[in-house]
């Protein structure tokens, strides 16, 4: 049972970051209440994975660290559970005003569960701080990978669902990330400063 529940969510994980060309169906063969379990357990691991990743990144380590790892996990989360609504909308209304038949329910599940991606934030943190990328240039490309990643997964993905030319695609989400680049960073900004003992 498990081992079958495993194999089913590392073939979803598949279909949305590798093969979205089948990410419609892997999804629909899906029961709500199971993708919305999956879907909290991938916040939560991202979540906690980038909280952990951007307090690697901005050292000194002090006895505050453990206090900015949950602030920073909180607030991911917070970011995660928004962004998901925010992106299915503006990309669904783009896309039907190119003409395109809606389709935001499979659109939100695809963006939630692309979010996948920063659960390798603090492997990626650890990596870049032992190479010397560290404090506010290390946050910057810690967070240019990751979302540059996420959006190379959506543009792919929204291509296939709304059956959009590539161009079309990559213009729907540069207007999206517009829209959504800075949000993360004004959060971020306000964490570090109010609870990292290196800054003034």
């Amino acid at each position: 049972m498990l081992k079958e529940l495993f194999s089913r969510f590392i073939d979803l994980l598949d279909a949305v970051l590798f093969e979205p060309f089948r990410v419609e169906n892997v999804i629909s063969s899906w029961g709500t209440y199971p993708l919305k379990v999956v879907g909290i357990l991938v916040l939560i691991l991202a979540s906690a994975s980038a909280g952990a990743g951007y307090v690697f990144i901005t050292p000194p380590f002090t006895g505050r660290s453990f206090g900015q790892f949950l602030i920073a996990a909180l607030t991911h989360l917070l970011f995660f559970m928004i962004l998901p609504y925010a992106i299915a909308f503006i990309v669904d209304g783009l896309a039907q005003s190119n003409g395109k038949k809606g389709n935001a329910n499979i659109t939100y599940r695809f963006v939630n569960l692309s979010l996948s991606l920063f659960i390798t934030t603090a492997a990626w943190a650890i990596l870049l701080a032992q190479l010397g990328v560290k404090g506010g240039f290390g946050v910057v490309t810690l967070y240019s990978i990751h979302y540059g990643l996420f959006m190379a997964v959506l543009v792919r993905g929204t291509s296939y669902i709304y059956d959009l030319k590539f161009i079309d695609s990559l213009r729907i989400n540069i207007s999206t990330f517009i829209v959504t680049f800075f949000l993360p960073l004004a959060m971020y900004s306000a964490v570090i400063t109010s609870f990292n003992p290196s800054l003034p």
